[in-house]
């Protein structure tokens, strides 16, 4: 009887650590922010740099592509698009650098625990 009362003590303790850990990182701003933390903290300012200057670039291409002449919006348009699909690759790098980077502080979080829990 005791043991499963112990059991169920110390796993209703790991859920509330658990719970604890899974606050910490809640918020856009800050899981944006982790990315920086990492490795690559240059290169995603570099990124994030890169896609507002792709952004600005797509209002320019899209203002021109309605305002042109119809023989130069084949040129417009295709600059636009192209544009377009440059800053969809960055966003989506940049996302995936802050997943990697929050998925290694994940797992130094677990060596942790189980560090602790084999001491």
């Amino acid at each position: 009887m005791t043991t499963d009362h112990d059991i169920k003590i110390h796993l209703a303790k790991q859920a509330a650590e658990l719970d604890k850990l899974m606050r910490e990182e809640q918020g856009l701003e800050k899981v944006l922010a982790s990315g920086f933390k990492g490795g690559l903290g240059g290169i995603m300012i570099i990124a994030y740099i890169l896609a507002t200057a792709l952004a600005v670039a797509i209002f320019y291409c899209g203002y021109h592509f309605f305002t042109v002449a119809p023989e130069q919006q084949l040129f417009w348009g295709v600059s636009l698009l192209l544009v377009f699909q440059a800053q969809v690759a960055t966003k989506l790098w940049i996302w995936m650098e802050t997943n990697r980077s929050s998925t290694l502080r994940e797992l130094k979080r677990l060596e942790l625990a189980v560090a602790q829990l084999t001491k």
